[in-house]
């Protein structure tokens, strides 16, 4: 299927006249992670792009072919994670970012499905602000109510929400076809007490990659944390972004 507003799908000379166009362009930093047994490998990409093509839609934003690969140390030692440091990380970003300013984007937004980029966008776009003076790069993560994760069906996992109720609710509403919860685990691991304090990789206190219990996951969940976010993201975008 093809989307209007992915830049993965329009012609160089449609990407020319978009870019300068449109109201800003979404970035999406994602990862190649596992999430348990029950969601694969791409599961913060299939629900970062997913949902910015939705606020891409309502807000005449592009959203650039994503960079699947991110900040991932802490599953380090799970089968098929690829973690960047932060610095690659960076780096690749701003690679990116500099050829978007040269082609006149009106606004910048880096976006991720994957919450341990966060903190590399925010770095970023200070960085940017320092050295070029760029004042139009953002950083939105994907917001989820308190209200919403109260309606949970099962106890949030003290440490993480990685691969539980609410991340597989969201990839069903999503990508029904990628979701399968007869693998899914019970996992509410207590990390170690000096868990804080120290340097320490998931594996050493959790058996399935996955925190909580993704079996609870519904459809109907994962449309209104979907919804939620989508809604609250295109509100900012219509508030900052002229």
């Amino acid at each position: 299927m093809k989307f209007k507003n992915y830049a993965g799908h329009m012609t160089a000379p449609e990407f020319s006249e978009k870019i300068k166009t449109a109201r800003g362009t979404i970035l999406l930093g994602g990862s190649c992670e596992q999430h348990g047994h029950h969601l694969p490998l791409d599961t913060d990409n299939c629900i970062g792009l997913e949902l910015a093509l939705k606020i891409a839609e309502q807000t005449d934003m592009i959203v650039m072919p994503p960079v699947n690969y991110g900040q991932v140390w802490s599953a380090k030692g799970f089968p098929g994670t690829i973690c960047l440091s932060s610095s690659t990380l960076k780096l690749l970003l701003k690679e990116i970012i500099l050829n978007l300013e040269q082609q006149k984007a009106r606004h910048i937004i880096l976006m991720s499905g994957h919450n341990g980029n966060y903190p590399v966008f925010k770095e970023l776009a200070r960085e940017l602000l320092d050295e070029y003076g760029w004042e139009n790069v953002w950083h939105f993560p994907l917001p989820i109510s308190k209200e919403l994760m109260e309606k949970a069906q099962t106890p949030l996992p003290s440490l993480a929400n990685h691969a539980g109720e609410i991340e597989t609710s969201m990839l069903m509403y999503l990508r029904p076809d990628l979701a399968d919860l007869s693998k899914a685990t019970k996992e509410f691991p207590q990390p170690p007490k000096d868990y804080p304090f120290r340097p320490m990789h998931w594996n050493a206190f959790l058996k399935s990659g996955s925190f909580g219990d993704g079996g609870a996951a519904s459809l109907e969940y994962g449309k209104e944390l979907c919804e939620y976010a989508v809604e609250t993201t295109v509100q900012r975008i219509r508030e900052f972004l002229n």
